[in-house]
């Protein structure tokens, strides 16, 4: 029986994370900044014979360290059955069905930002409408720009797992929306430094994320995770933890301190590219 696939990739979120919660961005819009890598997760149908579907994935990477597995999953699902049942649909109308069916199990299993992030290559910025309307809008890097954000990003998997739905409806408290207010302001922050040539711009906006993404609630952080951002930043890197967990370590990172990184730090490392 002839079988088929979909293969979409995963994010690396930079900056503007959890402002694509309805919670957030219905009252107060939102937008975020993430970029395309080159890992991917493939959602494979095939008809059995008893008439159903066989549904199968394949992933680069764990789940739970935060760099949008379920979205990605969800959106492969969605476009393999589309093309499954050979019907064209646009990457808008397959992120928002794959949205949809995640958050019809738990309305806090996840953000906007995934089941759309997986379906764009390059950087892209994605705004939240109060209207739930999304727009998404690739970001042009001048080619020095390009290979720089390429060649500093790094990502480290701490081996910590955890759901964003775990801790999502803490974070997403009243007590909280002044930090997510300063969340929301960090993605044109970075996009200002970036037109005006500075790519080094991104470790400080990764070092902002983080100290105000690990305030949010105590399940954000543990006193491993705050060594190993340490150490990071003594390494002369910008770091962030990806998503609500502990699962993935983002660091920008100069070439002439990266080997000391590699070494100081004693985690794995997820070799990658920026899928452009």
């Amino acid at each position: 029986m002839s079988e088929t696939q979909a293969k979409v990739s995963y994010r690396i979120p930079l900056v503007g994370g959890f402002t694509d919660y309805h919670r957030f961005y219905r009252e107060h819009g939102g937008q975020s900044i993430c970029c395309a890598m080159n890992k991917f997760l493939v959602v494979s149908l095939r008809r059995n014979r008893h008439g159903g579907l066989d549904i199968h994935s394949q992933a680069d990477l764990p789940w739970g360290i935060g760099l949008g597995s379920s979205g990605a999953y969800h959106a492969a699902l969605v476009l393999a059955l589309a093309r499954f049942r050979k019907q064209r649909l646009s990457k808008l109308a397959i992120a928002q069905l794959a949205y949809e069916l995640e958050v019809g199990i738990d309305e806090m299993a996840t953000g906007r930002q995934d089941s759309l992030a997986c379906l764009f290559r390059g950087v892209s910025k994605i705004r939240y409408g109060r209207d739930d309307s999304v727009i998404v809008s690739g970001i042009s890097l001048s080619s020095p720009c390009k290979t720089k954000l390429t060649n500093r990003l790094m990502l480290f998997d701490t081996g910590e797992r955890r759901r964003a739905r775990d801790s999502i409806r803490d974070i997403l408290s009243r007590r909280n929306q002044p930090l997510i207010h300063e969340i929301a302001k960090l993605p044109q922050r970075l996009i200002r430094a970036w037109q005006a040539g500075d790519i080094d711009y991104t470790a400080e906006a990764l070092d902002l994320q983080e100290r105000y993404r690990s305030r949010l609630s105590p399940t954000c952080r543990s006193p491993r995770t705050d060594r190993l951002l340490q150490i990071a930043r003594e390494c002369g890197a910008g770091a962030r933890l990806a998503g609500a967990g502990r699962g993935c370590l983002i660091c920008y990172c100069p070439e002439s301190r990266q080997e000391q990184l590699r070494e100081y730090i004693g985690i794995p490392e997820i070799r990658f590219s920026i899928l452009w």
